[in-house]
């Protein structure tokens, strides 16, 4: 018994020093022998961090072509445009193209002709699935052709002319139906001065 007691008063203060016993983290290079974590523990925080990085996705690109067409009695405007966009998310795609426009506008004193170079960028909104909501602003290069009907007399001029289209419509897949309008309003634009119509399609 006296051997117990003896034993258990010299192991006592170590019993108590032990309760407040804690270890320390030192930092070390990840291929220190005294490294806790494991190489697949660092792997897999490299992938957490590649994973959340944005990075771009090419099948969110959508390749089309821009369509114009409006037809009246003395107005005639074609155009296409090849166009490449990017589906940011459900919501809105940008994108940017070159195209080329054909407008004729006959009244009783003259006729005039343009044709035109450009290029865009556009934007396509998506406030809902059906619907959206179109921009595109563009820089023109017209070369134009006027004739005077009464006396022959021919004048030809060119000259780059900017242009600012705003529309709404629907939205059909990947394809638009737009009521569109220019707000710049140049003289010698290529879009007429009212309403007319966008068709454009992306695969």
């Amino acid at each position: 018994m006296k051997r117990w007691l003896i034993f258990l008063l010299l192991f006592l203060p170590i019993i108590a020093n032990a309760q407040g016993f804690s270890y320390d983290t030192i930092k070390v290079a990840t291929d220190d022998s005294r490294n806790i974590y494991t190489d697949r523990e660092y792997s897999n925080l490299t992938d957490y961090n590649r994973n959340t990085t944005p990075a771009f996705d090419k099948n969110k690109l959508r390749f089309g072509a821009n369509l114009g067409l409006s037809l009246s009695r003395n107005y005639t405007h074609l155009g296409l445009g090849p166009q490449v966009g990017y589906q940011f998310n459900k919501y809105f795609m940008a994108g940017t193209g070159v195209k080329y426009y054909y407008s004729r506008a006959r009244l009783t004193d003259y006729e005039h002709k343009n044709n035109l170079l450009g290029i865009n960028l556009f934007g396509y909104t998506y406030p809902v699935r059906f619907i959206t909501i179109f921009t595109q602003p563009e820089l023109n290069y017209i070369w134009s052709k006027l004739t005077y009907n009464t006396t022959g007399e021919v004048i030809t001029s060119n000259g780059f002319v900017p242009s600012l289209i705003v529309g709404a419509g629907l939205r059909l897949g990947y394809s638009h139906i737009t009521l569109n309008y220019d707000l710049v309003q140049r003289p010698n634009s290529p879009h007429p001065d009212g309403f007319f119509l966008g068709v454009s399609a992306f695969f």
